[in-house]
């Protein structure tokens, strides 16, 4: 989904009513209902064409946990030199606590919850198995997954990339310290995320 008034990027091509794509590292503008959103197709684990600190802020859905921890701080680094001093960057990805409790959980409360998200999201009800184990392995083995994430764990690739630990700290579904950037929050990934906001 674009986001108006943001510089969108994925490595997926943003194809127009021709079947024609820019490619990558070419800048894209799309008006839609009246709005302009600005799109680049990029490798986020290459280097950003666009000059130091050029952004007050970045948001990061669901993108870190498909890349290596190796990556994922060399991308953190690359989000420090794009983002101006004082800017925030939030980043949110699926919390491995919320499925380690889980699964601890003799109730299965989060296993339930998520269940009934993954069929809405599939519109397959009845097409998750009900077993604690697969529950577990599929964040770590489905959807091409590389490293899942508690809130210590971001920490410390924060700090590796060169982030203040002091600047680090946890947020909560649409709540932070940006109303315009945590409105960019999916619902439907609300009940299994991890939020991080990093100052700089």
């Amino acid at each position: 989904m674009l986001r108006p008034g943001c510089l969108n990027i994925d490595q997926i091509p943003m194809v127009d009513t021709q079947g024609k794509a820019a490619g990558p590292g070419k800048l894209v503008r799309v008006h839609l209902d009246g709005q302009v959103s600005y799109y680049l197709q990029h490798d986020m684990t290459q280097a950003f064409p666009v000059a130091n600190q050029a952004f007050s802020w970045g948001y990061s859905e669901h993108f870190i946990e498909h890349v290596t921890p190796e990556q994922a701080v060399a991308w953190l680094m690359e989000m420090r030199r794009l983002i101006a001093p004082g800017g925030l960057l939030r980043v949110t990805t699926p919390d491995l606590k919320k499925y380690i409790d889980g699964y601890g959980d003799p109730e299965s409360r989060f296993f339930k919850l998520h269940t009934e998200r993954m069929e809405a999201f599939t519109g397959n009800k009845g097409s998750v198995p009900q077993r604690r184990a697969w529950m577990v392995n599929q964040i770590f083995r489905f959807f091409k997954h590389q490293w899942i994430y508690d809130f210590d764990e971001i920490v410390h690739i924060a700090i590796l990339a060169g982030f203040d630990p002091n600047g680090i700290m946890r947020g909560e579904f649409q709540s932070g310290l940006l109303e315009d950037v945590v409105m960019l929050d999916s619902p439907e990934r609300n009940d299994e995320t991890l939020y991080v906001e990093m100052m700089l």
